[in-house]
């Protein structure tokens, strides 16, 4: 087989970590961890290896964020960038993608990673993928990338594994967000990992499991496809999953654990994971602060100069971007999308 493709997917909108990441700047297109290296970038420095050039490394993203990929990414082919004429959620962005690359390349394996997650161990990244690899072509099957738990999350989706197959198991199931008593058990069990929304497939084998899984999605953008009406197709298409779409419904779904220092940096809540506040106090801490008598806080300051005080508080989330301040508690990070959607907000939102 010849040399694996990866594609990353880097048009989401990063609406859980506003109002650092807004509509017009996303977090994969921030440095979070002021390292810098965008969130991207790194995706891309830790893929590129496996690939051995640039020109085996499509992004996929909306027409928006071209200008920022090119900025950041100046090492990729002008050909290699995948515009999604509209947001339609991973399904339809990753059909066409893989269409894309089917007719460029051929029946190629090809990898598929989010361009927003942290890895802490490359070696042991590069090893899992070539596992996943292997076990896709030996198949000709789906193949997630598992993570190892490191405990009970909420927030994550689950892969039973089963049955030993090559360099991985068979997937017995896929589980969306548990509750705690059954993350709990899933942890404490052993069979189930996080689906951390990595995938590795023959472009034949997706394409077949789309058309099979997905009809009314894969009929319609393979008519597109073939007449050149993507452009106009595209919006018309369901707004799907490629779990809902296709790996829930498979039998050709199998899983590779990996065990690489993961992180989805889905919200605010992450940064406790990544940037432990020093002060023994809990929580997390970026920028200049002082606390007094304030324990468990998140705070975020992207201004050399700004001083934030968190007096006698706790379980907060304080983040100042600019002219603009967000205070919530920590276990309301998840709302945040209620935020941008209230009209009486339109006008301070950026």
């Amino acid at each position: 087989m010849p040399q694996p493709v990866a594609l990353i997917m880097a048009g989401g909108r990063g609406q859980r970590f506003w109002p650092l990441s807004t509509e017009a700047r996303p977090k994969q297109f921030l440095d979070l961890e002021q390292t810098g290296r965008t969130l991207l970038q790194t995706t891309v420095d830790r893929v590129l290896p496996l690939l051995g050039s640039p020109e085996r490394l499509f992004v996929a993203s909306g027409t928006r964020y071209l200008p920022l990929i090119r900025e950041q990414l100046p090492e990729l082919p002008e050909a290699n960038l995948l515009v999604e004429p509209e947001a339609r959620d991973s399904a339809p962005a990753i059909a066409l993608s893989a269409l894309r690359i089917k007719a460029r390349l051929g029946d190629v394996t090809m990898g598929v990673f989010s361009s927003d997650h942290r890895v802490e161990d490359a070696a042991a990244f590069h090893r899992v993928v070539s596992d996943a690899v292997s076990l896709a072509e030996q198949q000709q099957g789906l193949v997630s990338i598992g993570v190892t738990p490191t405990r009970p999350a909420t927030g994550y989706g689950y892969v039973e594994r089963g049955d030993p197959s090559g360099a991985g198991f068979e997937v017995v199931r896929f589980v969306e967000k548990p509750n705690r008593a059954k993350a709990e058990a899933y942890v404490a069990g052993g069979r189930h990992l996080w689906n951390a929304g990595m995938f590795v497939w023959p472009v034949d084998t997706i394409l077949n499991e789309l058309r099979l899984h997905a009809a009314d999605l894969m009929n319609p953008l393979d008519r597109a496809f073939a007449d050149g009406s993507v452009d106009q197709a595209f919006g018309r298409l369901p707004k799907i999953s490629i779990d809902y779409a296709v790996m829930e419904k498979t039998d050709r779904a199998f899983v590779v654990e990996g065990n690489f220092g993961w992180d989805d940096i889905g919200d605010w809540a992450a940064l406790e994971r990544l940037l432990p506040a020093a002060d023994g106090a809990g929580g997390a801490v970026f920028g200049p602060h002082a606390g007094h008598d304030a324990q468990g806080n998140i705070v975020y300051t992207d201004g050399a100069d700004d001083v934030l005080v968190a007096y006698g508080v706790k379980d907060l989330v304080i983040v100042k971007r600019g002219d603009t301040v967000l205070v919530l508690p920590k276990s309301r990070v998840g709302d945040i999308k209620a935020v941008l959607e209230d009209e009486r907000l339109r006008e301070w939102v950026p």
